[in-house]
């Protein structure tokens, strides 16, 4: 039986691991779901309340993993891997840098990204849905202003957090740019890992890439303002990096 990956759709951090399994030759099924839909199918697997959630069976045992960092380190253990995220001689720095990103990046661009989108259902509703059972998307679909209520408040997606989230995402793209600096390929030299998928991953709701494993808007179909705040974030040194990491390792027929 295939790994089962419980993903709310557009999520980043699931982004992260279906690339990481992708990468790996590791077969699996993507069950979607909506924000907020997504939370009892999530404990009846053995999960909290977010994902990714990854179920194995594993022999006659069943594993549950409900973080994309343990996710990672059961690919890094999983014989015939053709993608390992942690290089054995550098593998304390990749977890650091990752655990940078999970904490500062992905939090950070997310707010950014829907502070710019729930205002606009006919962009948000789409991208919200897009997977997901259709009663769900029925309900959601219904339900928009209270969900997207929830969110903002929830998140804290308001102009003062989009403001502090922008200065983290300006000082995270400040230490990849400066780790880049000296003509590298990746962020821990000559060989992709999970650091670079990690970043690439998180940044990319910014970014916008081809490849993404679920719909993002084109970047024209935005408001100016939203135009504006992303291509800012594409031009940087950082936002090319991570493109390049969609366009060489991540193509859109994978996602």
């Amino acid at each position: 039986m295939p790994a089962t990956l419980i993903v709310i759709g557009p999520s980043h951090y699931c982004e992260k691991v279906a690339w990481a399994l992708e990468l790996a030759g590791i077969d699996y099924q993507r069950e979607i779901h909506a924000p907020a839909f997504h939370v009892p199918p999530v404990k009846r697997a053995g999960g909290t309340k977010t994902t990714p959630v990854l179920a194995v069976q594993d022999g006659d045992q069943r594993v549950v993993l409900d973080d994309s960092t343990l996710i990672f380190r059961w690919i890094q253990q999983q014989p015939g891997a053709r993608f390992r995220p942690y290089l054995d001689e550098d593998s304390a720095e990749a977890l650091a840098l990752e655990e940078r990103f999970d904490l500062d990046l992905g939090p950070a661009t997310r707010r950014v990204a829907y502070w710019h989108l729930l205002p606009h259902r006919a962009l948000a509703l789409p991208i919200m849905i897009a997977g997901a059972p259709a009663w769900e998307q029925r309900l959601v679909s219904l339900g928009f202003p209270l969900l997207r209520a929830m969110m903002m408040k929830g998140m804290k997606i308001n102009a003062e957090g989009a403001r502090r989230s922008a200065a983290k995402i300006d000082a995270v793209f400040d230490d990849v740019e400066a780790l880049l600096a000296d003509g590298r390929p990746y962020l821990l030299g000559d060989r992709l890992s999970g650091a670079d998928l990690t970043f690439a991953a998180l940044a990319a709701p910014l970014l916008l890439p081809a490849g993404y494993g679920a719909p993002l808007p084109a970047l024209s179909a935005l408001p100016a303002d939203a135009q504006a705040a992303l291509r800012a974030y594409i031009e940087r040194p950082a936002g090319a990096f991570a493109l390049r990491l969609y366009a060489e390792h991540r193509s859109p027929a994978a996602a």
